[in-house]
């Protein structure tokens, strides 16, 4: 199998006709093998498939509501491809999205596509230009800026490249398992390659996760205990102050933070000039 789709559903059986057409055409594009593993974290609503497809379906039923890190997981240990992709419900992935992330993830652990980024204020491509996407490549930003990654809609992970640390400590606040997982992955040394094809659309609900500072906050926090207990090659000291000033900056406004965090002011200044592109 080249490739499983995990795709946790939440009150989401509205959306799964439409993934199952996308993910049909990027079959019938690709010509690889692709299975699809839709977890219900939604017990009390029985997720419905309508129409037959060319390839594998399984439906997997979390016996109570686990969230979503746990649903991810659950959906990884039956997945059987060399290749995941994380989907969200109310993701959309381009026709080519799979022939293309795979003609560009070559030897890399993790290939990171480009996409649109949907919010109340209309569209945005994820990354401006293709410097902003190769700074990916350097990992640092992780670190000193934020998530540089919208969602694990838009990447191609090796399985094998997924640490087991990840599936062993689970999340309990919605929000930052897959930092978590690019934090992991660049602690254990991978490989991040990148596609500057568009092949991602993030779409804006109004009630995504990533809309709630306070919670955000919150996961990310989570994350760092958790971090703490493995890592050597990430700076985690120098993380946490990241996620504090970046928090703080959104409570309080940008003085303040940035006086007391001038290396990280600084930097982050220089990342938006040179990299991002204002």
């Amino acid at each position: 199998m080249d490739v499983s789709v995990i795709i946790p559903i939440y009150k989401g059986n509205g959306y799964i006709e439409s993934l199952l057409n996308k993910i049909e055409k990027n079959y019938q594009e690709s010509q690889k093998e692709i299975e699809v593993i839709f977890v219900n974290d939604y017990p009390d609503e029985e997720i419905i498939v309508g129409s037959q497809h060319d390839f594998p379906i399984r439906i997997i039923n979390n016996e109570m509501n686990q969230g979503i890190h746990q649903t991810r997981i659950n959906g990884l240990k039956k997945a059987i491809g060399k290749y995941i992709l994380f989907l969200d419900q109310d993701d959309e992935i381009s026709d080519f999205f799979i022939k293309s992330q795979l003609e560009h993830i070559g030897n890399a652990d993790l290939c990171i596509a480009n996409g649109i980024m949907e919010s109340e204020n209309g569209q945005c491509l994820i990354y401006k230009n293709q410097k902003s996407q190769d700074y990916l490549k350097k990992q640092i930003g992780f670190i000193k800026v934020r998530d540089l990654i919208v969602s694990p809609g838009h990447c191609l992970i090796k399985k094998t490249s997924i640490p087991e640390y990840w599936t062993k400590h689970v999340m309990s606040v919605n929000s930052a398992d897959d930092y978590f997982l690019w934090l992991l992955m660049i602690e254990n040394k991978c490989q991040f390659n990148v596609n500057y094809d568009v092949l991602y659309t993030h779409k804006y609900t109004g009630e995504n996760v990533s809309g709630s500072i306070d919670q955000v906050h919150k996961s990310n926090m989570e994350m760092v205990d958790l971090l703490k207990e493995y890592c050597h090659n990430v700076n985690v000291d120098l993380l946490k102050r990241t996620i504090t000033y970046k928090y703080d900056m959104k409570k309080q406004g940008k003085l303040v933070p940035s006086i007391k965090n001038i290396d990280l002011f600084l930097y982050n200044t220089i990342y938006q000039l040179l990299w991002k592109g204002m």
